[in-house]
């Protein structure tokens, strides 16, 4: 575990980053559901932004016990490896 970084504690600071990157994976879909953003736009930050979902939610699991800290480590997995499918439809998306 990381040191609490100015006297924040890690699932507080987990909970925080969580929710900014919910913000923005939500914001990416919005854009490219309108058509603002292209769909290698689109792979590339959903890749990289659930693989950081996956972090905070880990940084979260470690403030909580039992069938929640399970859950959330079961969900960061699941979150995981969705961005690595989203990463390797990035990877197929680009020009050869």
């Amino acid at each position: 575990m990381v040191p609490a970084l100015f006297g924040v504690p890690d699932p507080t600071f987990g909970a925080v980053l969580a929710i900014a990157w919910l913000l923005v994976l939500a914001g990416t879909v919005y854009r490219y559901v309108r058509g603002s953003q292209s769909r290698e736009q689109f792979y590339l930050v959903l890749w990289m932004g659930a693989c950081w979902l996956a972090y905070s939610l880990l940084q979260v699991s470690g403030g909580v016990t039992g069938a929640a800290e399970v859950g959330l480590v079961a969900l960061a997995v699941g979150v995981l490896l969705g961005g690595f499918g989203a990463g390797a439809l990035w990877w197929r998306s680009r020009p050869a």
